[in-house]
């Protein structure tokens, strides 16, 4: 039997994209669940601050179980309020702004027309701007939501049992670490890592969700509040996660009010979450959680495939966890997990002989 040492690189590549797309079948069966498991890991992580500030000042395991659960839980079901009432009621809205949006359309193509276009031209350039189609995505992502949120049991019951964990048996895997478990001294670091990640971006993402709602509901924008806290959640989504929470408001403010108010607003929306994540962001982030702007781009439209539009919200996790916990492991993939860093490794030290030359 060849071993792996005889392996070409091409072979073991395609081996490793082999098994990789029946684990990626697999996960795609099992979406509902799967996506349920990673949000409970990373909503204890982001209230990880809490426990151990609350552990710091002494409090009983149980006390702290208890209050940690409790601010999940209430954060968890405001979001399931909003989303169920507020999402309701705009998709019940959904078929008065469509036929708003057509009526701009033809509109527009009459417009076009009286400037000399023949009809064909102008009914396909109108159809391309057709702002019925935003509609129709965002209220695919709101039942998207809502079927996540449909979930919302089995996410509860994870969460618990994962803080009970957490809470009442902690320091398991740093313990395991230091008896010279090497793989659980990687899953430590990379847990660290990850943690600190995601408290920053539910910073960012609340200043963004708090921001953005102030400012839709100064600017009138129908169901402000629902649109302000999509947009922080969005945040977690890297480079178009910015536009897919401007595409809501923006549009609702162009069928209500029409574009000189749109204009505004997205000049606004601009500025705000242009000044948090480029001047508040990078003053939290102190993680080594980086990825090349091309693989935070795949993390955000490939994962979407497997796990649902979901995916997209916890796509930059589990491409990390993907390279540190699986290429990086390995000797023969290390070279692979460097590639997708957005940090250029360390050039190795020049020997004697090499500095002589230079010199």
């Amino acid at each position: 039997m060849t071993s792996s040492k005889e392996m070409g690189p091409a072979l073991r590549i395609l081996l490793m994209l082999a098994a990789a797309s029946v684990a990626l079948w697999g996960m795609s069966q099992y979406a509902s669940y799967i996506l349920s498991v990673t949000f409970a890991i990373l909503i204890a992580l982001a209230a990880d601050p809490l426990v151990n500030r609350l552990r710091r000042k002494g409090v009983h395991r149980g006390a702290i179980l208890a209050l940690s659960l409790a601010a999940v839980y209430l954060v968890l079901a405001l979001l399931a309020l909003l989303f169920i009432y507020a999402g309701a009621q705009f998709l019940q809205e959904l078929p008065t702004y469509t036929e708003q949006a057509q009526k701009m359309v033809a509109q527009w193509q009459a417009a076009l027309q009286s400037m000399g276009l023949a009809s064909a031209g102008s009914s396909a350039i109108a159809s391309q701007v057709d702002p019925s189609k935003p509609l129709t995505w965002i209220a695919d992502l709101l039942a998207a939501l809502g079927s996540a949120i449909g979930n919302l049991t089995t996410l509860i019951l994870l969460t618990t049992f994962l803080f009970v964990d957490i809470v009442l048996w902690p320091g398991r895997l740093e313990e395991t670490a230091r008896r010279g478990h090497g793989y659980a001294r990687r899953i430590m670091e990379f847990t660290v890592d990850l943690r600190q990640y995601i408290v920053v971006m539910v910073i960012v993402g609340s200043c963004i969700g708090a921001l953005n709602s102030v400012m839709f509901y100064l600017f009138d924008v129908p169901y402000a509040l629902l649109w302000g806290v999509l947009s922080g959640i969005l945040n977690f989504i890297p480079f178009i996660g910015f536009w897919l929470g401007l595409i809501p408001p923006a549009l609702l403010t162009l069928l209500s009010y029409g574009p000189e108010r749109m204009l505004v607003l997205a000049f606004f929306y601009i500025a705000i979450n242009g000044f948090v994540q480029n001047v508040v962001q990078p003053r939290l982030v102190v993680t080594r959680l980086n990825l090349t702007p091309f693989l935070n781009l795949v993390s955000a439209t490939f994962w979407p495939l497997v796990l649902g539009p979901a995916g997209a919200i916890v796509g930059v996790p589990l491409t990390m966890a993907v390279r540190a916990l699986i290429l990086e492991v390995d000797p023969a993939t290390r070279w692979l997990a460097g590639l997708t860093s957005s940090q250029l490794p360390e050039a190795p030290a020049a020997g004697p002989a090499e500095t002589a030359v230079h010199e």
